[in-house]
């Protein structure tokens, strides 16, 4: 998205993300440097578009990737573990 913050940018996937999924537990990992406000950002987001019992499980990875890149990553998970959506998000 032109323009927009990375925090925006990652509340925007997350959303997009979770539409039409209705998961038991969800993994976020997130490499950048700006790691910590992103997985802010992204809680709010989960915290309002998910039901109050499905897990959640966010992971600030060490390591940015080079060149100021960031990188979303997403899965749902439904019962027993099922994946029912995966997604990657990259921006500068």
């Amino acid at each position: 998205m032109p323009n927009s913050s990375p925090f925006q940018s990652a509340a925007d996937a997350v959303r997009g993300f979770l539409a039409g999924v209705s998961p038991e537990r969800v993994e976020v990992k997130v490499a950048s440097l700006d790691g910590m406000p992103l997985l802010c950002a992204v809680e709010a987001v989960l915290a309002d578009a998910l039901p109050r019992q499905a897990a959640q499980e966010l992971v600030w990875l060490s390591g940015a990737p080079a060149g100021g890149a960031q990188v979303l990553r997403l899965k749902a998970f439904g019962a027993g573990g099922v994946v029912l959506a995966e997604a990657t998000h990259e921006w500068a």
